[in-house]
C-alpha cells in the first residue's frame, strides 16, 4: 500500500478497502496518477493504464487508472478545506469528501460531474453535487423516527469563476451544532437540524480527495489533472 506525505498529513494512494470498487470497475486507484510538483501542489490524474483484478472470483480488466488519496488519520469536529482547480474532460467525477467507518455517515464537500461536456462552467450547464448521507439505513431515502429524510446530492450553480481554470476554495465546518459547506465562500449546504446532526456525534472521518470517472469514457486516451494546492484541517 503506497503512502505519501502532503500538506502535513499522511495519505495512502487508494481506498482503505482496496484499489478498485467492484461496482465501478471501469477504473482503479492508481498510485502513478498521484503526483506532487515542485510547488507542493497535489496532482490527481486519470490515464489509460489497464490492470486485471480478481473481483468475486471473476477476472476483470480495468482500463483506466485514477488518482485518489485517503487520509491515514481519522478526523473529528473541525474545519476542512482544499483549494483546487477541477480537471477537464468527459465523464469526470472529481470529489472531496469524508466518510466514517463503519459507514455511514458521509459528508461530500465537493462532487463535480462533467458528463459528456468538457467542463463545469455555465453556459455548459454544469453544476457540482453536495451530499450528506446521514443515517444507518441506506444512502438515498432514510426513515428516522417515522420521518423520511432525503438528504442526497444537492445541485449548486457553478461559481462566478470557471472551476476548471481557476483555483477555488471548497470547505466544510463540522461541529456538534452545524455542518456548513462552502464553495468559493458561498454557502452551498447548511445543516443545523439536530435530528440529522445526531448521527455524526462521536464519529471520526476519513478524508478522501480523488479524481474519478463516472463511467467508461468516450475518449479512450482520457488524460485529466485535478490540481489541489493544499489541504487544511483545524480541530474544533
Amino acid at each position: 500500500m503506497n503512502q505519501i506525505e502532503w500538506s502535513k498529513h499522511k495519505w495512502i494512494t487508494q481506498e482503505r478497502w482496496g484499489q478498485i470498487h467492484k461496482d465501478k470497475s471501469w477504473c482503479w486507484y492508481d498510485s502513478s496518477c498521484v503526483k506532487i510538483d515542485n510547488w507542493g501542489y497535489l496532482h490527481l490524474e486519470t490515464h489509460k493504464n489497464p490492470k486485471t483484478f480478481d473481483l468475486d472470483k471473476k477476472f476483470v480488466t480495468s482500463d483506466y487508472g485514477v488518482g485518489l488519496i485517503s487520509s491515514v488519520e481519522d478526523f473529528s469536529y473541525g474545519f476542512f478545506e482544499i483549494e483546487a482547480k477541477l480537471p477537464t474532460g468527459k465523464k469526470l467525477w472529481p470529489a472531496f469528501w469524508m466518510w466514517s467507518s463503519p459507514w455511514p455517515p458521509e459528508i461530500d464537500i465537493l462532487e463535480g460531474y462533467t458528463d459528456n461536456r468538457q467542463g463545469y462552467f455555465k453556459p455548459q450547464f454544469t453544476t457540482s453535487g453536495i451530499s450528506i448521507w446521514n443515517t444507518p439505513t441506506n444512502i438515498w431515502t432514510h426513515k428516522v423516527e417515522d420521518k423520511v429524510y432525503n438528504l442526497g446530492a444537492k445541485t449548486v450553480p457553478s461559481t462566478t469563476k470557471n472551476p476548471a481554470s481557476n483555483f477555488i476554495k471548497y470547505s466544510c465546518l463540522w461541529t456538534k451544532d452545524i455542518i456548513e459547506i462552502k464553495h468559493d465562500g458561498v454557502v452551498t449546504r447548511k445543516i443545523t437540524d439536530l435530528q440529522t446532526l445526531k448521527y455524526f456525534i462521536g464519529k471520526k472521518m476519513n478524508v478522501v480527495i480523488n479524481n474519478h470517472l463516472q463511467s467508461d469514457p468516450p475518449n479512450k486516451e482520457n488524460y485529466s489533472d485535478f490540481v489541489v494546492k493544499y489541504f487544511i484541517y483545524e480541530k474544533i
